[in-house]
Parts: C-alpha cells; sequence; structure tokens
C-alpha cells in the first residue's frame, strides 16, 4: 500500500517537473532540432525519389536510342531515315515533358513531407507541442523584465 503512495507521489512529482515553464523552455532546443531532423529526412527522401526518376528516365531513352541505332545500322531508305528521325524527336519532347512532370510531383511530394514536419509542431492540441514551450519562454521574459523593473524597490 504504500508502494502505491510513493508512486503516484513520484509521477505527480514528474508532472510538475516536466510541465513547469523553465523545463518546456528547455525541452525547445529539443524540438527544434527534432524538426530539423525530421525535415531532412523529408528532404533526403525527396532527393532519392528525384534520383530515381532521372535513371528511370535515362534508361528508357537508352533503350529507345539504341533501338534506333540498330534500326540505323541496317540498310534502310530516305522514308525510314525521316521515320526515325521522327520517332526519336517523339519520343525525347514526350520524355522531356514527362521527366519534369515527375520531377515537379516530386518535388511538390517532398514540399508537403516538410511542411507537415512544421505543422506537427505547432500542433496546439498536442501537450508537447511549440506552444507551450513559447508561452513559457515568454512567460520567463516578461517575469524577468518585471524583476528588473522593480529592481530599486527589491534591493530595498
Amino acid at each position: 500500500m504504500s508502494s502505491k503512495t510513493s508512486s503516484s507521489a513520484s509521477t505527480s512529482e514528474t508532472v510538475a517537473v516536466t510541465s513547469s515553464p523553465l523545463n518546456r523552455l528547455a525541452d525547445l532546443g529539443r524540438q527544434q532540432l527534432a524538426l530539423t531532423a525530421e525535415s531532412a529526412c523529408a528532404l533526403f527522401r525527396g532527393s532519392e525519389a528525384m534520383r530515381t526518376i532521372q535513371q528511370q528516365a535515362t534508361h528508357q531513352a537508352c533503350v529507345h536510342h539504341e533501338a534506333a541505332v540498330q534500326k540505323l545500322r541496317g540498310t534502310c531508305e530516305a522514308a525510314d531515315l525521316l521515320a526515325i528521325q521522327a520517332d526519336l524527336l517523339r519520343f525525347n519532347l514526350q520524355g522531356a515533358a514527362e521527366y519534369w512532370q515527375a520531377l515537379m510531383a516530386n518535388a511538390l511530394k517532398t514540399q508537403s513531407e516538410m511542411m507537415g514536419c512544421a505543422n506537427r509542431l505547432f500542433d496546439t492540441k498536442a501537450e508537447n507541442g511549440f506552444k507551450p514551450a513559447l508561452e513559457a519562454w515568454q512567460a520567463a521574459v516578461t517575469g524577468s523584465l518585471n524583476s528588473v523593473a522593480n529592481w530599486p524597490a527589491v534591493q530595498q
């Protein structure tokens, strides 16, 4: 029975320690570092996806141009040469449009993930969001300014 009492007492002390304004203020640095690391991870995932898009586009272009080379190595007439050139032109224009569209879609997805990281930090519903730490910082600054303003009266 005494262990239950001491357990609940230590829990209430822990809650009091973690919810104090100074602890929330000290926790601000940890939250900022977590935001930075999470945003960096989102950026790295986006970079990997861009690299994959580039590799796929390069591979497709290589395969298509190799097929054109094989056709050109054989005997062909002027009409065939024109058809091969037109096919390469069409493929290159279409491929470029698809490539840039995929890159932009990936950039928007990466940006959305990074903004999601910041949104989670500013979540006011969470106990450990940015707002309680900011309020603790404002209280600490206001308290220190009030004590400086009353300094001569405190000295007497």
